[in-house]
Parts: structure tokens; sequence; C-alpha cells
């Protein structure tokens, strides 16, 4: 922690409001505090009774609280070292350093928030665009919880019939295998669509990677600085002269977008400038998509053209100030740019918000989903389950088919922590902040 203007110390616990009032001077004591509601008190040690600092206090009591459980919160003036000393001081009265997660993980324990909703937290302190904060905040509001439940719903309604029909074939009540079938169908179509929100929600939210590449002294240092507004990359008429990666992020359509200046590609002169090759063909293969930077004054450099050919590309025709060569002309498709004349970045950028768009859903948010990692291989493995379900109840016996949706089920359950084991929650919560 470093030094801010407040800094706000966070207590939960059946016994939260009885370790840190001794810490605290008011008119009236901590334990009949209003609920919700600030005051302000002084802070002092508990044995010399030296008062430290003014701060405000609030008392949230179970179960209308974030953790479920009573809660005190601390706003101190924002001093590490003054925070420090506090926590120490509620520690020795019998409180304990919290866990990564630790709080999210009792909202979630007590009910206050399902596991989708509590990994959301993660994603909201993570978003770096506003369009990553909306996608967030729907997801907390409980947008992809609400759609999961909905579904285990409608599978278990389906289970439950096609249970009866097979506990009693001869007295032929219950499901039409054929209605269950076309509801399972339906099912597997919502959660594709899922699918393919919850990756375009990914991509909103980790970004995409964008590498500059082209010949030595192509103009590569210097459109990066433009696309970002400031002098990031060394500029200079000397080829080689970036040797190293630089990199830097934007925001383009809503999406953070990370730029890699890279080393020209050539034939390498001594063993640095080899490195450094190396380094950008390597970006070349991490990237999502490459901006490939032509001298517009010379002719096109067919091996940068060749050694780009099969990846997802942006060809820019840069130095356009000067005269042009009519070779570069015959490069189709390729966007004139001039950090010079401060012209065709607005042409660029509009270009790279389509490619943007094309990765990240221009469709975009109604009705977007933004999911973990593990919440992702959770849909994938729902999709799949009703999928075989869907193929079983065609041509296989019930029973394989029952086998197929209640795995279905079982994933659907995982996305909201139904019947999670303490080893998927340590590893959900172990990558939140300590304050959360």
């Amino acid at each position: 922690m470093g030094e801010s203007a407040i800094g706000v110390i966070r207590v939960s616990g059946s016994d939260a409001v009885a370790i840190v009032g001794p810490l605290l001077r008011s008119a009236i004591p901590l334990a009949e505090f209003p609920a919700h509601t600030l005051r302000r008190v002084g802070i002092v040690d508990a044995k010399s009774g030296e008062r430290v600092d003014e701060a405000l206090c609030a008392v949230m009591r179970a179960p209308r609280s974030y953790t479920g459980e009573d809660v005190v919160e601390l706003s101190c003036h924002g001093s590490p070292a003054l925070l420090r000393m506090v926590t120490q001081w509620i520690v020795a009265g019998g409180a304990r350093l919290a866990a990564p997660g630790e709080f999210t993980r009792r909202a979630f324990l007590n009910g206050r928030l399902d596991l989708a909703q509590a990994e959301a937290v993660a994603l909201m302190i993570g978003a770096r665009t506003d369009r990553a904060v909306a996608l967030a905040a729907r997801a907390l509001a409980g947008g992809l919880s609400e759609r999961v439940r909905t579904l285990r719903d409608q599978i278990v309604e389906v289970i439950a019939g096609l249970e009866v029909v097979l506990d009693f074939p001869d007295e032929r009540i219950s499901h039409d295998l054929e209605a269950a079938r076309a509801a399972i169908a339906r099912l597997a179509a919502d959660v594709e669509r899922w699918r393919a929100s919850a990756r375009h929600g990914r991509i909103v939210h980790d970004g995409i990677t964008v590498a500059l590449v082209g010949p030595p002294n192509a103009g590569k240092s210097s459109l990066l600085n433009a696309l970002l507004g400031r002098d990031r990359a060394i500029v200079s008429p000397v080829p080689g002269t970036t040797r190293d990666i630089v990199e830097g992020t934007i925001g383009i359509a809503g999406v953070p977008v990370r730029l890699l200046d890279t080393a020209g590609l050539d034939i390498p002169r001594d063993a640095i400038e080899a490195e450094g090759i190396r380094r950008s063909r390597r970006a070349m293969e991490e990237s999502d998509l490459l901006l490939v930077v032509l001298d517009a004054s010379i002719p096109p450099d067919l091996r940068a053209l060749a050694e780009t050919a099969s990846h997802a590309r942006v060809l820019v025709r840069a130095k356009s100030d000067l005269p042009i060569h009519p070779g570069a002309l015959a490069v189709p498709d390729a966007v004139e740019v001039s950090t010079i004349r401060a012209s065709g970045v607005e042409a660029l950028l509009e270009r790279l918000a389509r490619e943007v768009e094309l990765r990240a859903g221009a469709a975009g948010d109604e009705g977007g989903i933004v999911a973990s990692l593990r919440q992702l291989e959770l849909i994938d493995s729902l999709a799949n389950a009703l999928a075989a379900g869907e193929a079983a109840l065609a041509d296989r016996p019930l029973e394989a088919a029952l086998v197929d949706l209640k795995r279905a089920l079982e994933h659907a359950g995982a996305i909201l922590g139904v019947d999670v084991g303490d080893a998927v929650l340590d590893r959900i919560f172990s990558t939140f902040c300590l304050g959360k």
C-alpha cells in the first residue's frame, strides 16, 4: 500500500465490534452505533489511551453486509505507517489478517453472492475500459447467474420427465422423447450463443495485442508514438535503433489494445540485432494482429510481406509525406500514414477499431457476457454435454442420454458454485486482492 488521502480497514466476523471497540473514542460505544451510518471517531492505542487519528467508522450488522457477517469499516488517514499500526492493534485484539479474496469468499459461503457473481468482483477490479466495467457490472448484478439458473431448472425438468419414462416404461406417461430432444436442442443453442458472447467478453476484458512489424527504419517507432499520443519509443534515422520490444496500451472500441514496437526484420549484423529480430518474430506469433509498416518512399520489402502473409494483418504505408515509390502503390489495401504531417493516423485507428470489433463482437454488449477462464471452461463443457445429450436422445438408449444431461447439470451447478469443493474455491479466491 502507498500514501493516500484515505485508507480503509475492514474487519468482518462475529467478534468484529468487540475487537475494534476498545480502539475507538466516541460519544457512544461502537456496539450502539446505528447500522450503515458513518460516525466520526477517535482512534487510540488501547493500552496507553493515546489518540493517533481522527477517522470515520461504519458498522454493517449481519446479515446486511458484504460478507453477511458483522462488519466494521474504519476510514483513516492514508498513512501506510498509521494503517499498519491500527491493523496490528486489531490483530492483537483477536482478529487475523484476511487471505486474498476472503471477504468475497465469505460473501459466497454466507449466500450473499453466488460463485458467478463472486468471480465478477475480480473481473470488475481488473476491468481497464468503460466497456469492460459495464460487462463486469452486469455479471455482478447476476446477469450470467440468472441465465444459468434458468437453464439449470429447465435441464432438471427434462431429466425428471425422462426418469419417469425410464422407471415406468409401460405406463406411457410423462415426456415425449422428441419433445425432450427439442427442448435440449434449444438449450444447447442458447449455450452456444453464451459461448460466443463469453469469448468476445474475454477479449473486451483482456484486450488484444498488436505488433508493429516491418523492415528497419520503416517508421514503426514513430507510428507507435503517434498512436499512443506520446513519445514512448526512441526515434532515429539510423536503422536498427529499436533492439528490444517497446510497448504501450490504448483503448480502441472499448477494448485495451497492447501495442508492441519491434526490431526491424532484416539480416542481422551482430548478435544483439539477431536477438532483437528473434524477439520480433516471437512477438508476431504471440500477437492477435500485425501492423506491417512499410516505407512508402522505397520499393516494398517483399521479405516482410511474405513473412507476415499468414498472419492477420493491416498494411501501413508510412512516410507518405515523401514522394511515394510506384512499387509501394502496388501494395493492396494499405493505410497511408505520415507522422510528420500527422495525417492518416485517425484512418488507421478507424481500421484498427473495425479489426477489434471483429474479435470483440460488434453487437457487443447488449446481452453480452464476461466470464472468468474457469467459467469459460465450464460453458464449453456444458455446451458439449448438451450436444451429446441431444444426439443420444436420437439414437441411443435413454440411460446414455441421462448420463450426458446429468453431466450438463453438474457443469451448470459448478458455474453457480453448487457442490463446489474447497480446492476450486481456493483457486478462485487466491487471485483476488487482499481487500476483497
